[in-house]
């Protein structure tokens, strides 16, 4: 009997399906989900969580406290010949029609990753976002900061230091 519960009590604590609650894939501060995108992030702070679970079919997801989205990541498959500096700027035109305007754009070639960093605000002021660009292959990896005009230099700093651990696998 007592067989029975130390038995029932060890299995009480595993995730019955993966990317639920308690699924250590739900941490990502681990890197298993990330994995999927054949990337690591090596400094996302522990009390951090997936805000929606993997969606396969976009290959996306979203991070951040417990309440809030702050950085949102995205895979897109492209051509492997894809130049990361004139896939960036064939898309700047449309930041407008989506009610942003660019406010900053700067390419560095010669970091631990190449990428390509575009800053927006939108048009109203309630929000500011940083896009990083990594590009290997045929992958695309797009990173999304965003937050509050008011909050966004704090968000900024701390995704800066998640995004600069970036390593392709």
């Amino acid at each position: 009997m007592l067989t029975l519960l130390a038995l029932l009590a060890n299995i009480s604590f595993a995730s019955p399906h993966p990317l639920t609650g308690s699924s250590i894939v739900n941490k990502p501060y681990n890197n298993m989900a990330f994995a999927q995108m054949g990337f690591k992030l090596n400094s996302i702070p522990e009390n951090w969580v997936f805000n929606k679970s993997l969606d396969s079919t976009s290959q996306s997801m979203e991070l951040g406290p417990a309440d809030k989205t702050l950085l949102s990541l995205r895979l897109e498959t492209v051509s492997s010949k894809t130049n990361l500096e004139q896939y960036v700027r064939r898309f700047l035109r449309d930041y407008n029609q989506y009610g942003f305007t660019v406010s900053g754009l700067q390419s560095n070639q010669t970091g631990r990753v190449p990428s390509v960093i575009v800053d927006l605000n939108q048009k109203s002021k309630a929000t500011r976002s940083r896009q990083v660009f990594f590009n290997k292959q045929n992958k695309m990896i797009i990173a999304t900061c965003s937050d509050e005009a008011a909050k966004f230099d704090a968000t900024v700093a701390l995704c800066n230091q998640i995004l600069g651990t970036f390593e392709w696998r």
